[in-house]
Formats: C-alpha cells, sequence, structure tokens
C-alpha cells in the first residue's frame, strides 16, 4: 500500500516544534503525506477534505482534547475507520481506558523514539490496509447481491408474464397474493428468511397451470366437471417442480405442493391435518380460498364471512383471522379492486371494472356496466370470430 500510493497523517498538536520534528523526520519517506492542525477543531475540519489513513494526535489539546476531538472523527461516516493515535505523556491508567472507551486505537508515549513510532504507524496503516480490503470486499459483495436480487426480482415478473399469457388475471392475483402473504407471515411472526421464502411461493402458486391444459388451466375449479378437476389438481405438483429447481427455495415449492390441504384433513394431495400442513402451505391456503371467492363473484362481506367460516376446516383459525383482518384493514383499496376472471367467468350481475375491447378495437362493453345474461351470450359469440384482448375485470361488490 506504501508503495503504491501516498499514506495521508494527519499530525495535531500544539507545539510547533514538536509538529516540525515530526514533518521533518518523515520527510525521507516520500510515501508519507502529512498535514498539521494546531486544535481539535481545525483537526477535525482539515480530517473532513483531507480523508487521512492515520491520526496522530496530542491529548492536551485547546479548543476539543484528543478524546473529543477522536469521539468528532468516529462521528464522520466517511473517516469514522480512521486510525486514531493518541499521543501523551500522561501515566494515567484510566485515561488511557477512557481514551479506549472513546474509540482511540492505541496511545504513544511522545518520549517515543521516531524510529519506534514509525514501527508502529506502519504497523497500524498494515491494519488499515486489510480493513480497507475487507471493507471493499464486503461492497462488492453488497452490489452482487444487489444485482442477483434485482435478477431475481426480475426471473419472477417474467415467470408471472409466463403464467398470466397462460391463465390470465395470475400475474394480478400473485400481486394480491404477495401483499396478503406478508400480512399473515407479520401476524404469526414468521423469521425473515422464512417470509422471503412464502412470499415467493405465494407469488407462484399459479406456476404449475402452464401444464395444464388450455381447456382448463384458466377456468375457476369450483366449476368443473370433475374428471377435469382432477386434472385441474395436478397444477400443485407440477407447480413444486418446477420451483424445486431453484436452489434455496424447497420450502416455496413444497408450500405450492401442499396448497390444497385443509386444516381438517380433508384436504389435498396428502390428506395433511394441523400442524402437519407446513406454515407456508397454510398461509397459502388461505389465499387460495380467497381468490377463488373472488373469481366466483362473492361480495366483500360474503368472501369476509366465507373465510372466517372455514376456521378449523379448511383453514388455519389464525389464518382465517389474518386473511379477513387483511380484506378489512385494506377495505377501501380492497373494494376497488379489480378481479379478473375468465370469459366462462361471467354472471349476470357482476359489474364491469374495465372497458371491454375486442381485437379490432371495437369496445364492447363499457366500465361500470352491469353484466346482463344476454350480453355474456353477444361476448361470448363475439369472441369466437374477434376474441376479446386484456380479459374482463370485474368489480368486488360491497353488500
Amino acid at each position: 500500500m506504501m508503495e503504491e500510493q501516498p499514506v495521508r497523517v494527519l499530525l495535531v498538536d500544539d507545539d510547533a516544534n514538536f509538529r516540525g520534528a515530526f514533518v521533518k523526520f518523515f520527510a525521507r519517506y516520500p510515501n508519507f503525506e502529512v498535514k498539521e492542525a494546531i486544535n481539535g477543531h481545525e483537526g477535525l475540519e482539515l480530517a473532513r477534505d483531507f480523508m487521512p489513513d492515520l491520526i496522530l494526535s496530542c491529548y492536551q489539546l485547546p479548543v476539543l482534547d484528543g478524546i473529543e476531538f477522536c469521539r468528532g472523527v468516529r462521528g464522520i461516516p466517511e473517516i469514522s475507520s480512521t486510525i486514531f493515535l493518541l499521543l501523551t505523556a500522561e501515566k494515567d491508567e484510566k485515561l488511557k481506558v477512557k481514551a479506549f472507551e472513546h474509540g482511540i486505537d492505541d496511545y504513544i508515549e511522545k518520549s517515543t523514539s521516531p524510529v519506534i513510532l514509525t514501527s508502529k504507524i506502519r504497523a497500524f496503516l498494515r491494519i488499515k490496509h486489510l480493513q480497507n480490503e475487507l471493507v471493499a470486499e464486503k461492497e462488492k459483495l453488497a452490489a452482487t447481491n444487489q444485482i442477483l436480487e434485482r435478477n431475481f426480482r426480475e426471473l419472477t415478473e417474467i415467470l408471472l408474464k409466463i403464467i398470466d399469457l397462460k391463465v390470465p388475471g395470475a400475474a394480478d392475483r400473485a400481486r394480491s397474493a404477495k401483499e396478503v402473504a406478508r400480512y399473515i407471515c407479520n401476524k404469526v411472526n414468521v423469521d425473515e428468511e422464512e417470509k422471503n421464502k412464502i412470499i415467493f411461493g405465494a407469488q407462484l402458486h399459479e406456476i404449475g397451470k402452464i401444464g395444464l391444459p388450455d381447456s382448463i388451466a384458466d377456468k375457476n375449479k369450483g366449476n368443473m366437471v370433475m374428471n377435469d378437476r382432477s386434472i385441474y389438481n395436478q397444477h400443485p405438483v407440477i407447480g413444486s417442480l418446477i420451483i424445486s429447481t431453484i436452489s434455496g427455495f424447497k420450502r416455496s415449492a413444497e408450500a405450492i405442493y401442499h396448497q390444497y390441504e385443509n386444516f381438517d384433513g380433508s384436504g389435498t394431495p396428502d390428506g395433511l391435518i394441523g400442524a402437519e400442513i407446513p406454515i407456508g402451505a397454510r398461509i397459502m391456503r388461505g389465499i387460495v380460498l380467497q381468490a377463488d371467492l373472488c373469481r366466483s363473484g362473492h361480495p366483500r362481506d360474503e368472501i369476509i364471512h366465507e373465510i372466517r367460516q372455514a376456521a378449523n376446516r379448511v383453514l388455519d383459525p389464525i389464518v382465517s383471522s389474518s386473511v379477513a383482518e387483511f380484506i378489512i384493514e385494506n377495505d377501501k383499496d380492497f373494494a376497488r379492486n379489480k378481479c379478473k376472471i375468465a370469459l366462462e367467468e361471467l354472471r349476470g350481475g357482476m359489474t364491469i371494472a374495465e372497458d371491454i375491447y375486442a381485437a379490432s378495437g371495437i369496445k364492447l362493453i363499457p366500465q361500470g356496466t352491469r353484466i346482463q345474461e344476454h350480453m355474456i351470450k353477444v361476448l361470448m359469440d363475439r369472441n369466437d370470430s374477434d376474441p376479446i384482448i386484456g380479459g374482463v375485470y370485474v368489480m368486488l361488490a360491497a353488500k
């Protein structure tokens, strides 16, 4: 380090003779750049601009003493790690203990010979060099982690877009699932690592639907015939296989696999009961139930009622309570939410949340329209020749 670039040393002492002798001695070392200050206040101001590698300060200073000066240095982030050596003629052990407690790295008696002083400074500068390398490595790792996290978020968004192409509305449900999962995890005090795995799994709980036939991938499970439902129930298995290939996300895959397990043991695929069901899967079961009720067109109050009634049967009672609380606490946002559904799931009485357009650009039904049965038939017929684009969004009604 000292051979490659100047070593910046700040000397703070009100003794002009001592400063002169020090500067003269170190003038023989071209790699040392020495700046001088006569008191703690001046030293602190100079340190901000000079950014010294090492500060050598007398204890007995006017304005700010050496310890107060050190405290000031430690309070400036850019120079807080600077090596700080205290020059003193004192033999008081209590003073030395106080100095260490306030951030002094070491003390040197003024009577120390220049050769020994130089050796000590070099030793501390080697420590400083190692510290700088560690800081640089830490910053490099932090930058790498930021890139990895950004890439992971981008990968998640890509996966959601892929799902949404196969299952319109899945991306919207994923964003909602993310918020509900975070809310419930905080309620049940899930640790941060586990929470991140659960949230990730909740976002991608429908990813397995990309492996289903087009005829059922976008349908509401509750409206299916038995054979289609059996096929549909395979999507958690497919989804867990996909996510299990991502290193470190075994628990996310596990939660996706068990997302249809019911708290009373009546669910699939393994009929797990109560605490046998992974916490991520219990949380996901509440998210899935809410989404299914939404897609079925239930009013807000009915959704809350059904979720509460599901406690100890379909849902873990804590999850049941938490999902209901989430809806209530986010009442205004929830009432404005648009639920994207398949055209086949449109029912009379639903209110259109966004204009419905055909691929030709013709507006078929404007926002705010309350759907009648004959409108559904017209839309179905039109969809065969001029497909509806952007999906169908309906409002969640309150009673």
